[in-house]
């Protein structure tokens, strides 16, 4: 890797969008480890985790929890089905909604899975007091929803907004 130029205007390690996106870039790879030891690939357990969070849940709450597109969620709830992890059942009144459940081994893969996660977790943080994690967690919420308003506004109006947060009024 590169050390940053002294001369440059603003350190890329200093852009917090870049922070926040190598942080989780390391930890989809160590979290895809876990999930490859355990015979499944990543977006495969991030739609397992949002059915055992909310269970029952329907494929498009699935997407809307993990941001993973329409497509993705039904071959991923399929292969859950197939492998005998979860139980999709059709409405008897309308057939395009679904309800998404995991099967008692479904279950089993779940549980086991988040004690996986939370060990790690725990490791990551074993230095930091628990009110120093919860802070923590308290800043990404905060982060996390200042950033959904600002997207969603942005692409409401697009170019006047955008160029009012970036604190350019005329757009």
């Amino acid at each position: 890797m590169t050390d940053e130029q002294p001369s440059s205007p603003r350190k890329l390690s200093k852009i917090v969008p870049y922070r926040l996106a190598r942080s989780n870039a390391e930890m989809v790879k160590l979290i895809s480890l876990l999930c490859e030891i355990n015979g499944f690939k990543l977006n495969i357990w991030r739609v397992m985790s949002a059915v055992g969070s909310y269970q029952p849940i329907s494929p498009m709450e699935i997407g809307r929890h993990t941001t993973i597109d329409k497509a993705m969620v039904s071959r991923a709830i399929r292969e859950l089905v197939d492998r005998g992890l979860a139980d999709r059942r059709s409405d008897e009144r309308d057939a395009r909604w679904a309800q998404v459940e995991l099967t008692p081994e479904g279950t089993a893969v779940y549980g086991k899975m988040v004690a996986a996660i939370d060990a790690l977790e725990k490791h990551l943080f074993r230095d930091l007091p628990a009110g120093k994690v919860e802070e923590f967690m308290d800043m990404l919420g905060l982060v996390e929803r200042r950033v959904r308003r600002m997207r969603e506004r942005v692409e409401l109006n697009r170019k006047t907004d955008l160029a009012q947060l970036l604190g350019n009024d005329e757009a």
